[in-house]
């Protein structure tokens, strides 16, 4: 758990910097303007100062989209994981708990695997952690109904793992 809010944090972070730099262009160096404008022209050395800024701005705002990009389809990943993890808990929980066509003594082996998977759950899926992928996915949605689809899954886990 601490690895994607690691990873997300870190791409977040990255995506912050980038578009923090591409408004204040002008308080780069001299050398990162000519890096950053390198890769939108060749010959940077026949550039004046104001065009290697708004190359470099530009070569900025590539970066900040691409970034904005790779963190849309984080989210997009992390609601279907969200989605699965969801299905597969209620399947075990509800089902498992509801089979009565098991002889007695497997019945009970299964409710104890289930009681298992629920505390072990509980350990790996905490209430910060869950607040996180709710924050995360609200964050980077402009749509309500994909924020709110998303926290009603994690509502829904809650509940699953603290029955």
């Amino acid at each position: 758990s601490s690895g994607i809010n690691a990873e997300y944090g870190h791409h977040s972070d990255n995506y912050s910097q980038l578009t923090h730099k591409a408004f204040h262009v002008g308080q780069l160096s001299t050398e990162e303007q000519r890096e950053l404008a390198s890769w939108i022209v060749t010959d940077t050395a026949k550039c004046s100062a104001s065009e290697r800024a708004r190359y470099a701005q530009i070569r900025l705002e590539q970066l900040a989209d691409n970034k904005d990009q790779e963190l849309t389809l984080y989210t997009q990943l992390t609601e279907n994981l969200v989605y699965l993890l969801w299905r597969h808990v209620h399947h075990y929980t509800v089902h498992g708990r509801a089979d009565t066509h098991q002889p007695k003594k497997q019945l009970l082996s299964s409710q104890d695997s289930i009681k298992q998977l629920t505390r072990e759950l509980s350990h790996h899926l905490t209430d910060p952690f869950l607040k996180k992928i709710v924050d995360f996915t609200s964050s980077k949605n402009t749509s309500t109904v994909t924020s709110s689809f998303t926290s009603a899954l994690v509502r829904r886990l809650r509940k699953l793992i603290t029955v």
